[in-house]
Parts: structure tokens; sequence; C-alpha cells
């Protein structure tokens, strides 16, 4: 790992923030959206695999997900790997990043195979460079970026546990398919809220932090009593084993994370 001194500030309240105020608009539409609804939920279809010999192949695998230049696609799903660990390969454009956060229990692992990525982990600064990698460990604030102004950089990425995050994979995925979403993101801003909130539910947050999320807390509880889940029986992985739908009161329960 080679040090540097690179400066990039980027914050997850900017994140949260236009997801609260998504969430503020979005609650307009959502009581339009249950005037119209009949008063159950959409329906996802039947999870889509691909049959391969006599065995069955994860859809998801192999899958590219894009989003605003970026793109990834999984290498390695969870339930196949000894330590639970996704993999996957991971192109983020010129001067993209993700700002500092801090996972309850999850390692985020990084190895970089062409351009640069910078990399804080636990206030420490260091950039990457093809063949080096660097870890992000549970409870340490950790956030990453690509400094170059005019060539993408691409790691392959491990989060451990990681199932958790796939089985949301795959409800996006099941959600894109039957023609639910807009891009990677749900139509349905109940939806897209039960997703966020279980995003959320994966991060270590701060007092401002949890006040921009609250709109988007308080949208998925109403999504939640509609019968909308971050995860379907319908799309579960290949293996039956859907990951269980966890409501995280975490948060609330550990102590809070003060800002840098």
């Amino acid at each position: 790992m080679i040090a540097a001194k690179l400066h990039h500030r980027a914050r997850w309240p900017e994140l949260l923030a236009v997801l609260g105020i998504a969430g503020v608009v979005a609650l307009a539409g959502a009581a339009v959206a249950r005037r119209l609804r009949s008063g159950a939920r959409d329906i996802p279809e039947a999870h889509r695999t691909v049959k391969a010999g006599n065995g069955i192949v994860n859809s998801l695998i192999g899958h590219e997900f894009r989003f605003f230049g970026h793109r990834f696609h999984l290498l390695e799903s969870a339930r196949d790997t000894g330590d639970g660990t996704l993999r996957f390969d991971y192109s983020a454009p010129p001067r993209a990043s993700v700002s500092a956060h801090v996972h309850h229990d999850q390692e985020e692992s990084f190895e970089v195979v062409s351009g640069k990525l910078g990399v804080r982990v636990g206030g420490q600064e260091v950039l990457l460079i093809p063949g080096q990698s660097g870890v992000g460990p549970p409870g340490v604030p950790h956030a990453w970026w690509n400094p170059s102004d005019d060539e993408e950089v691409r790691f392959l990425v491990g989060i451990r546990p990681g199932l958790d995050v796939e089985s949301m994979l795959e409800t996006v995925l099941g959600l894109m398919r039957d023609g639910k979403t807009i891009g990677p993101l749900p139509r349905n801003p109940l939806q897209l809220a039960v997703l966020a909130r279980e995003i959320g539910s994966w991060l270590v947050l701060t007092p401002v932090e949890r006040v921009f999320f609250a709109p988007v807390v308080a949208l998925a509880f109403a999504g939640s009593l509609l019968g909308y889940r971050a995860r379907y029986p319908e799309y579960r992985g290949p293996d039956g084993q859907a990951a269980p739908v966890r409501h995280s009161r975490r948060n609330e329960d550990m102590p809070e994370r003060k800002e840098d």
C-alpha cells in the first residue's frame, strides 16, 4: 500500500439528504398510489434462474448493474464461498466516490485491477495501484474514490458476510426483470424506501444522518405495512435459502457514531 496525501471529503449525509428529500416528495405520491391500489401489493413473478446440465445457476452471477456511470457484476455468491464473502468486479468513472461510512458487521475489501483507487480507513489515507489491496473492517469509518480526472478505476470487492447484500440485489434484479424499475431503482417509492432502509440498517449512522434519513424510514414503515419487503421468496437464490427478512433496530440500540 502506498501512502498518499489525498483530500476527499464527500460525506454520507449528502446522499442521505437526497434520499430524505426524495422520501418527503414521495409521501404525496405514495398517498395517491395507495388510492389506486386494489389493497394487495404487486406480486413478484417467479425468480428466474438458468439451468446448466443437472444443476441450477444463480442468474444474479454475471449480471451487470449500472448506475450513474458506475458498473459492477458479481463474481461469486456468498452462498458458495466458505466464509460467506460476496465477491464482485466494480468499475467507477473518473472522480467517482463513496464517502465515509461505517458497517455494523460487514468487512469490505478492495483489490485494484486497473487505474488508481484512493481509500481512507480509520482516518488514514492511501492510494492503491494495480495489485494492491485494502480492507475496511466493521466498526471503522472507511471511504473510497477515484482520484483521476480522466481514467476509470476497476477493482475487485469482497463483502463479508455478504448474503444480505446478495439477497437485496436479487430483489433489485427481479424487479428489473419484471419491469418495475427505472434502471436499478424501483418505480414505486414505497419499494424504493424499503430497500433504502435495508441499506441504512447495515450502517452506523451519526445523529445528523439519522435526521436526514428519517423521512425514508417513515416511508419504508408505510411500505412494510402494505407488504413491501427488501427481499422476496420469489427472487431468492437457487438453493432455496433466501436471507431472512430483518427490520434491524441496531441503529436505535447501538451507541451513536460521532461525526468526524
